[in-house]
């Protein structure tokens, strides 16, 4: 009998050093049964020597006594040192602490070394990249640092630390098996689209950009040239169009082209085959009426299981990934860190600014005569050190840390959740801007992101920046002052909503601390020399009171809470969150939540899978978090009384916040533990479905994961439903007295 997983060598024709692929064992492959195909380079251009390693991996794999984590030990001496890291590092999806690499090259000061940590946050396209190159002097025709566009750009954390002293950088990268799976993704898109009998030139852009906009493979490998003239003389295009250093030349551009022809070419052919397949395997005229997105779904479903088996098509991606690993080697400047022939971080170091700057921006830009060379959709995370200055600042360089990210998405549902990894950030930062457009000021996003920072506690970091004020236009504005109070109108509405959330206590709070931190720029886009007298005023009100920020004095008011009254608080937070999610599955109706597709619950699903805990606005773990926080937080605004003496409402609110920030990263862990890290294999189980009715039955598994991760307390008793709630009290109970105050016995 044939042995079930066998391991062979490969090299394509530019590799020089060899590679072993297999089927692991142990891991769940795309098609949702055990087998992952794994392709890792040997680490040898020896042939003798890389069968030699086969041979080893061979024994392993026919086995079964080493397929553990705990036989590592045993198999480490019997097998060669690179065999056991193929196998056993790739057993358990890894979790990667990309702040704590960065952190290890640049450190983040705080307040212990005189500086304000300011973070970003704001709506896709409302300025705040720009905003941030203001602050640090960042000319958009010389530097075009951070890069900016219309469209979503910044997809990394990007963190800008002012000081004195040589320009240092240190970049973080996506995972090695995250860049195969988007990479995977694109070429089953593309071909996907050939099967639905789309347009080349939709074919193209789906293989070329990834559909969640964060991965475009255009920045990497270039784009296919075309004889068709197409420019575009939008005057708000003008800085892209200015060609930075070391553009690609027309002709690497050509080859570019040629190359990425051939990749398409090849799409097409496997396209032809899955089409026939679906042709002759498939009954077509079996599905009619409300069965066609089934049969859609069946087809997908058909092509990916078939690609999946298809060793052409893994050729095509490990090719395609290969060429996006020889982008590494095109800086000379730097040097990089490695993990198992994958680089974790590059770290560089000039006193020349522009030279700096130039090769940064490998790493940040967007400008279409870089395709080709540019690294942009591979980094996870850029942090840099130097003596960044605005231009129209006199003093000092100002001893701040900026932090910037990706934008808020764009989204109608008030019921918006603001990511994970924003919120984790309030409690590092001692100021927040929340940045939106005068024009549409505090739409759903904008006002979820202030609702979120007052729920956490952190109101009082918060400062709000207005750009586009120069947008803000109509007969009925005769003066400044008209346009302000227009935009001011909006902010009320947005914490009336948030009083009927957080209570009336909550209101007055924001009031109070925003009555003074409301901002208005116009034309930011415009270098520093250039802005209006009105908005660089502003900016210098901005970073004094950025400036003049201290530490919070401890609250002299000490809460007391009788703890009973909290159970009902997380029976409604869970039934909220249950709610829109029964209708986002499409087991339930909900009012104005809409059955999600059924190919971004199953994505979603595949992100559980690599430890990533949402997939475009679905985010199960911040809803949760958001649901959670919100009615704690509501709860924590009405003690029981005060064990104080008579102290103003102002102190009674820090007091109260207080505690809000003490349980805000103690209910992220939690949550996060309870609905990605626990139910991890669960996940798994939920992509695995294939075939007619797979989309219940994902949905059901789903609902499964929820109902499990946060039970409704009350529903039915259930030990289950005990101990999370019971989990819930104690740490709501822990950070009281941890913040100071007291729960009555």
């Amino acid at each position: 009998m044939e042995p079930k997983f066998t391991a062979s060598l490969s090299r394509s024709q530019e590799r020089e050093g060899w590679c072993i692929i297999f089927r692991h064992p142990v891991r769940i492959g795309k098609d949702g049964r055990v087998g992952f195909r794994t392709r890792r380079g040997l680490g040898t251009k020896d042939k003798v020597e890389a069968e030699r390693l086969v041979e080893q991996m061979n024994s392993l794999l026919q086995d079964e006594t080493y397929w553990t984590p705990a036989a590592k030990s045993r198999a480490e001496r019997e097998f060669d040192s690179r065999i056991i890291s193929i196998f056993y590092d790739s057993m358990e999806p890894k979790r990667h602490d990309h702040l704590k690499s960065r952190e290890a090259v640049i450190s983040m000061p705080g307040p212990d070394q005189g500086y304000v940590r300011v973070m970003l946050v704001g709506t896709t396209g409302a300025g705040k990249t720009t905003l941030l190159r203001q602050f640090i002097g960042s000319h958009p025709e010389r530097d075009r640092f951070p890069s900016t566009s219309a469209a979503k750009t910044t997809t990394c954390d990007i963190e800008i630390v002012l000081a004195e002293g040589p320009y240092r950088a240190v970049v973080s990268f996506l995972p090695q098996d995250h860049v195969r799976d988007y990479i995977d993704e694109c070429v089953s898109a593309a071909i996907l689209a050939y099967v639905e009998n789309a347009e080349r030139e939709e074919a193209v852009r789906r293989f070329l950009i990834h559909r969640e906009q964060r991965f475009r493979l255009s920045y990497l490998l270039g784009i296919p040239l075309t004889n068709e003239e197409d420019t575009d003389d939008d005057e708000e295009d003008y800085e892209e169009r200015i060609s930075p250093e070391g553009e690609v030349s027309e002709e690497e551009r050509e080859e570019l082209s040629a190359r990425i022809n051939g990749y398409l070419g090849r799409i097409e052919v496997l396209a032809r085959v899955s089409t026939d397949r679906v042709r002759t395997e498939l009954n077509e005229e079996e599905f009619t009426g409300e069965d066609r997105d089934a049969f859609k779904e069946l087809v997908e479903e058909f092509v990916e299981g078939k690609l999946y088996e298809n060793e052409d098509f893994h050729d095509l991606v490990d090719e395609i990934l290969y060429d996006v690993e020889k982008r590494f080697d095109f800086l000379e400047a730097g040097s990089y860190q490695y993990d198992r022939g994958w680089p974790i971080t590059w770290t560089f170091e000039a006193t020349d600014r522009k030279a700096f700057i130039e090769q940064v921006n490998r790493f940040s830009s967007n400008h279409a005569s870089l395709f080709g060379r540019l690294l942009t959709p591979i980094v996870q995370g850029l942090r840099v050190r130097g003596p960044f200055k605005p231009e129209w600042w006199d003093g000092d360089v100002p001893r701040m840390v900026f932090i910037d990210g990706e934008g808020l998405g764009h989204t109608p549902d008030s019921a918006v959740s603001v990511p994970t990894e924003v919120t984790r950030r309030y409690s590092m930062v001692e100021a927040i801007l929340l940045v939106d457009s005068a024009k549409q000021p505090l739409q759903a996003a904008a006002a979820a992101a202030l609702r979120s920072v007052a729920s956490s506690g952190h109101e009082a970091k918060l400062l709000i920046v207005y750009t586009h004020f120069d947008g803000v236009t109509g007969d009925n504005f005769p003066s400044v002052t008209a346009k302000k109070d227009h935009v001011l109108s909006s902010l009320d509405n947005c914490l009336l909503s948030i009083g009927k959330v957080l209570g009336d206590g909550m209101e007055k709070s924001l009031r109070r601390h925003l009555s003074h931190k409301n901002f208005f720029l116009s034309n930011i886009q415009s270098p520093g020399d250039d802005l209006r007298r009105a908005t660089r005023e502003e900016l210098k009100k901005i970073l004094q009171m950025i400036e003049s920020i201290t530490p919070i004095e401890e609250a002299k008011a000490i809460p007391v809470y009788d703890i009973t009254p909290l159970s009902i608080y997380i029976q409604k937070a869970t039934q909220h969150f249950h709610n829109p999610w029964d209708a986002r599955l499409g087991l339930a109706y909900h009012e104005g939540i809409f059955k999600e597709h059924w190919t971004r619950v199953k994505a979603l699903s595949r992100r559980f899978m690599r430890w990533e805990d949402h997939y475009f606005e679905l985010q199960p773990v911040a809803d949760l978090l958001t649901c959670l926080r919100e009615h704690v937080r509501n709860f924590l605004g009405k003690p029981e009384g005060w064990d104080t003496s008579y102290v103003s409402e102002d102190e009674k609110q820090k007091a109260i916040s207080k505690v809000a920030q003490e349980v805000n990263p103690r209910l992220q862990e939690y949550v996060s533990k309870r609905l990605l890290i626990e139910p991890i294999t669960r996940w798994s189980d939920a992509y695995a479905h294939r075939g007619y009715g797979s989309t219940f039955t994902r949905s059901r598994d789903i609902k499964s994961i929820y109902s499990k991760a946060a039970p409704i307390p009350g529903e039915s008793p259930t030990s289950e439903g005990n101990v999370f709630l019971r989990d819930i009290i104690a740490l709501v109970r822990e950070a009281i007295e941890k913040a100071g105050g007291r729960v009555r016995q």
